[in-house]
């Protein structure tokens, strides 16, 4: 290996073809260029965020004459300005021109954003060597709160299974792909992905490359950077390159270009020795055509009261460009992507993205006819029957403070299971049904003998989750609460599973379309359903969530979760709901029925029906409950739909 840098001179002697057709300086004549270079203020950012840019030409800021572009597959695109924002996860490439001078390449990471309330997890680089040294550190997020030491962190590779990774970093000495998740308070995190390459000889140069792939367009640009152990000797090595069956020629610098389709393949040269080798694929540059586009709408069919709405989507192979397209309601201009009318009939709708159109759809706008008020309560449910109310004691040596979740899957169950009884079954014989039994030291039974159940096989320190506590009495799981961090939530101390034996019998009665999870008992979040996660604003943020408690009562009955602060983010304590009153002319939600176990604060506590009027809050747009009960007005936080025997079967 010691005279490969003698036999590589002998290639240059020669005069040979290499990848860039380009004339080159004889290498001992210093050339005086002028250098433009670029910065970024930020190599990360999240969706929706903007990152700027400076240019400095020797020295001097020219940022305001310079122009700045985005490298694309399909060729540059200049921005308006220097700086850039989009709502598309992924890896961006940008150069600068002042002039006839280019700077080097920078590349900014989009990240997804964070959803409020769920943890979120990055990594301090995407590659790493795997040689039992080079380490990736993760770092864990909920909203502005670094929880990393609160979370465990796992991973995946290939299809063996997740394993918990041992602190906050990571290494290995097996290459491959690995895919890392957080945990936090049993909720799972975003996905991120750290590739492990293999480990170089310590006494050898290796080469790794930005990307393995770009456009032969003579602007997207790959970058490479030498190693020696852990020392960064890029501009101390010689970077070489083959395509074909041409031989090697020195690349400029520490960066490619191309303007010549075809596989190439890179080397270093350190003091006389040879790097590994590593591959890079030049595409052909496509021509600018601009791709069919096609139109998408939530609804085909609304209301015409002003108030139900359609949503328009506008894609672009798989892309979403409804922001750069303009979309027309009968030959007029739609302002935003929404449609709302009062006027009923078929609206032919089309959108247009530069010259390009895409299909028509027909929305059609219902006359609104019906009028008045309609109250649903669950099925078999009354204003005075059919419904449980398990309150809480908080007294004496009880400790069940934080189980208002256990008292609304005990309300929840016991429904059921007196559906389920009504419906002419049995009962199995290990199911838990009727009032409580168990005498405390200080104080006598439940109002439901599934209460004390939760009570004495679950560990109850902290709160808990109806759509974990519900699998679990049925089936003995735990519907992702098994990665809760320990010491997070309340965790069961037996397994569970009181209808596991005829479960597969059961299966008919319990709906599993829910949107947001595909199961019988699930939750539908304020933030990302009708919150400010959404693009609701005011009164359709009700129409929203007033959709979801019709789409439960359909299907069986709810729990709720409310805070009983307008931030939504302290205070949350469970209840059941039972039924509601909507207007049948705007499809909105008017009224609540609800039980509470923390409603009454004396002894004796009886069950008790709480009436709720709905609204929309003042100032911030959320579900404001209001009503003559112990709070006086509280918020709606999430909705827990709880399938079985409702109007849909």
């Amino acid at each position: 290996m010691k005279n490969l840098y003698l036999y590589l001179m002998m290639f240059l002697a020669a005069g040979l073809l290499g990848c860039e057709s380009k004339e080159e300086p004889a290498m001992n004549e210093p050339v005086d260029e002028p250098k433009l270079t670029l910065t970024a203020d930020g190599s990360e950012v999240f969706a929706g965020e903007s990152v700027t840019f400076t240019a400095v030409l020797d020295g001097e800021d020219v940022t305001s004459s310079a122009t700045f572009y985005r490298s694309t597959a399909a060729g540059n695109e200049q921005l308006v300005d220097n700086t850039f924002v989009t709502e598309q996860v992924g890896t961006y490439s940008f150069f600068a021109m002042h002039g006839v001078v280019k700077s080097n390449i920078v590349e900014v990471e989009v990240l997804a954003p964070q959803t409020p309330g769920e943890p979120y997890v990055r990594a301090s680089k995407s590659e790493i060597v795997a040689d039992g040294i080079d380490a990736v550190t993760f770092t864990v997020f909920l909203d502005e709160e670094d929880i990393t030491s609160q979370s465990d962190i796992w991973y995946e590779v290939g299809t063996n299974s997740a394993q918990v990774v041992d602190g906050a970093s990571f290494t290995t000495t097996t290459a491959g792909d690995y895919r890392f998740f957080a945990v936090y308070n049993g909720v799972k995190s975003n996905t991120v992905e750290v590739k492990a390459v293999a480990a170089p000889e310590p006494d050898e140069p290796y080469l790794q490359a930005s990307k393995s792939e770009i456009v032969a367009d003579g602007n997207d640009a790959v970058t490479f950077t030498v190693f020696l152990g852990e020392e960064d000797i890029t501009f101390q090595s010689d970077i070489w390159c083959e395509v074909g069956t041409n031989s090697a020629q020195v690349v400029d610098g520490a960066s490619f270009t191309t303007t010549t389709a075809g596989d190439y393949r890179f080397f270093a040269v350190y003091d006389g020795v040879k790097s590994n080798t590593v591959e890079v694929k030049a595409t052909a540059k496509q021509e600018e055509v601009e791709k069919p586009i096609e139109l998408t709408a939530t609804e085909l069919t609304i209301k015409a009261n002003g108030i139900d709405f359609t949503q328009f989507s506008v894609t672009q192979e798989g892309v979403d460009v409804t922001d750069s397209s303009i979309i027309y309601v009968d030959g007029g201009v739609l302002n935003g992507n929404k449609f709302v009318t009062t006027a009923a009939g078929d609206y032919v709708v089309y959108a247009m993205k530069g010259d390009v159109k895409s299909n028509e759809i027909t929305i059609s706008a219902e006359a609104v006819t019906e009028t008045g008020l309609t109250t649903v309560f669950a099925d078999g449910v009354t204003l005075t029957s059919g419904w449980y109310d398990v309150n809480k004691k908080a007294a004496g040596d009880n400790g069940d403070i934080n189980m208002c979740w256990a008292a609304t899957s005990s309300n929840m169950i016991q429904w059921f299971q007196d559906r389920y009884v009504a419906a002419g079954n049995t009962l199995p014989a290990t199911a838990v049904s009727g009032p409580g039994t168990k005498s405390y030291e200080s104080f006598g039974p439940y109002e439901l003998a599934l209460m004390e159940v939760y009570h004495t096989e679950w560990d109850n320190g902290k709160g808990g989750h109806m759509e974990q506590a519900i699998p679990w009495y049925f089936e003995g799981v735990l519907n992702g609460g098994e990665y809760a961090s320990p010491g997070s939530q309340a965790v069961p101390l037996t397994e569970g599973g009181y209808w596991k034996d005829i479960w597969s019998d059961v299966t008919p009665y319990m709906y599993r379309g829910y949107e947001s999870t595909v199961g019988y008992a699930t939750c539908y979040n304020n933030y990302m359903e009708w919150g400010n996660g959404t693009d609701l604003v005011g009164v359709e943020r009700l129409a929203h969530f007033s959709k979801l408690v019709v789409e439960a009562f359909e299907h069986g009955m709810a729990g709720l979760t409310i805070s009983l602060s307008s931030n939504l983010y302290s205070a949350h304590h469970a209840t059941t709901l039972w039924g509601y009153e909507i207007d049948n002319a705007t499809g909105l939600v008017t009224r609540l029925w609800i039980t509470d176990s923390d409603d009454l604060v004396k002894e004796p506590k009886t069950p008790l029906l709480n009436e709720y009027q709905v609204s929309i809050a003042d100032g911030n747009s959320n579900i404001k409950l209001t009503g003559d009960t112990r709070y006086g007005a509280c918020y709606v936080v999430s909705i827990h739909p709880f399938s079985g025997y409702g109007s849909a079967k």
